[in-house]
């Protein structure tokens, strides 16, 4: 779709709202010249305006199509006065992200120095993030859609952010009676399962549905008291990864073998950042025999993550299939999950670290097949447990993924084994609650080990 916004010096910009002012009026803001005006509020005039005119920019034609003369054009701010402030586009952008992440996180903290019950000041906090969301989605997407466009950079800020919004979490659960014991990792899990919903809706331009989700999203979060046992299994590695190594299938089949080069090419450097020739240099192809099976790194992306989703699939359900009822076959699966992921390294870091910066198609594309195999497995479970909102499906994916996510970065696709039995806890409490959830999550596979 065309950019409604000014590139060069085309009509008024459409209405877009901003922390920093709505877009359309950015222009009438400045500031009138003269000494009277102290010097400090003419920096944070100019700089406000640049970082409404990044949101409103990226609202409409993404980050990656702005340029720093789409910003100077709609805040109003001259290209000379833009580079007294930051070095470039990205810069500015890294600033702009910071400058919201701060504005969310204390309106989080504030409503949770609110009185009342340590669960009604949770959920004020809550109420409060998605109120935020609803009223400024062109900046929450700025900060939780197009951030990942902008490199390491631009994402490390709203990973702090969201490490600080898990701390706060888990301070809150900590103070509700039945929850006094959770463990951090058990906080983070349910913040990634919010971060999941939200970050869905807001790519999908339908963050007008988060408010209605609020009720069934906290009763979800409540469903977990503190498991009885710790669920780490230690020393649970040593499984020989297949990277770096082809596979007996793969080497039949040169598409397949470009497919685990670009995986591992991306998993290592990032998605936006990978060439075609760095792929070929993994593969040692010519980028000519590249071009014979795939039209474009975005065809390459989507044969990478039919082809591992295929093969997660047959690493678990077969199984899963077999196991003795419903609860042991999520265990079953989950446990086959990590244990695909920690002989494939390169498939776990293009799924679930690189895959946000390959844009709205390819992390649909990477959800459905995990929603598919989640809800296959869990499937029972909600038809034994009607009053389970269905929003919960998705919000323990969310989970799974925002654990496999930090457990992944912090230690390694080894290391996956050791959270299967928080894995499958985060599966199993919404149905079963806590003591048998546990017993299926550490009691066999600790006879396993």
């Amino acid at each position: 779709m065309p950019s409604k916004l000014p590139v060069a010096n085309y009509g008024p910009p459409i209405m877009i709202v901003t922390p920093w002012g709505d877009a359309e009026g950015l222009r009438d803001r400045k500031l009138p010249p003269g000494r009277s005006t102290p010097r400090d509020e003419v920096k944070r005039n100019q700089r406000e305006r640049l970082f409404a005119a990044m949101v409103a920019c990226c609202e409409e034609q993404g980050y990656e199509n702005t340029s720093v003369a789409d910003l100077l054009e709609i805040s109003g701010i001259s290209r000379v006065t833009f580079y007294e402030h930051f070095d470039d586009k990205a810069d500015c952008f890294s600033a702009a992200i910071q400058e919201a992440l701060q504005i969310a996180v204390a309106a989080i903290a504030r409503r949770q120095g609110v009185e009342g019950s340590a669960a009604e000041r949770a959920r004020s906090a809550l109420e409060a993030f998605v109120e935020l969301l609803t009223l400024q989605p062109a900046a929450a997407r700025m900060v939780l859609v197009e951030s990942y466009a902008a490199g390491e950079r631009a994402v490390e800020p709203v990973r702090q952010a969201i490490t600080e919004i898990g701390r706060l979490a888990h301070g809150a659960l900590t103070q509700m009676p039945g929850h006094e014991g959770t463990p951090l990792e058990l906080a983070e899990a349910i913040v990634g399962g919010f971060y999941r919903v939200v970050h869905s809706r807001l790519q999908t331009r339908r963050e007008k549905e988060l408010p209605e989700l609020v009720p069934a999203l906290w009763d979800w979060a409540l469903s977990y008291p503190p498991p009885p046992q710790p669920l780490r299994l230690r020393g649970r590695r040593g499984v020989v990864a297949l990277d770096g190594a082809t596979p007996p299938f793969a080497a039949y089949s040169p598409e397949q073998r470009i497919i685990r080069s670009f995986a591992a090419t991306v998993a290592e450097r990032g998605y936006q950042q990978v060439t075609i020739a760095d792929i070929a240099a993994t593969a040692s192809i010519s980028q000519g025999t590249f071009y014979e099976y795939f039209r474009d790194k975005a065809d390459a992306l989507a044969a990478a993550l039919d082809a591992s989703g295929a093969q997660l699939r047959a690493a678990t359900l077969p199984a899963a299939r077999r196991a003795e009822d419903w609860p042991q076959a999520v265990r079953v699966a989950l446990g086959g999950t990590c244990g695909f992921f920690a002989a494939e390294p390169a498939f776990a870091g293009m799924r679930v670290l690189a895959i946000y910066a390959a844009g709205p198609e390819a992390l649909a594309q990477r959800d459905s097949s995990g929603t598919e195999l989640l809800g296959t497995i869990l499937d029972p479970a909600f038809e034994n447990s009607p009053e389970v909102d269905e929003i919960v499906l998705e919000a323990i994916l969310g989970a799974i993924y925002g654990t496999v996510y930090l457990q992944l970065r912090a230690n390694g696709a080894e290391a996956l084994p050791e959270i299967a039995p928080l894995l499958t806890y985060l599966a199993l409490a919404p149905f079963l609650g806590a003591e048998k959830a546990c017993a299926v999550a550490i009691g066999n596979a600790r006879r396993e080990r």
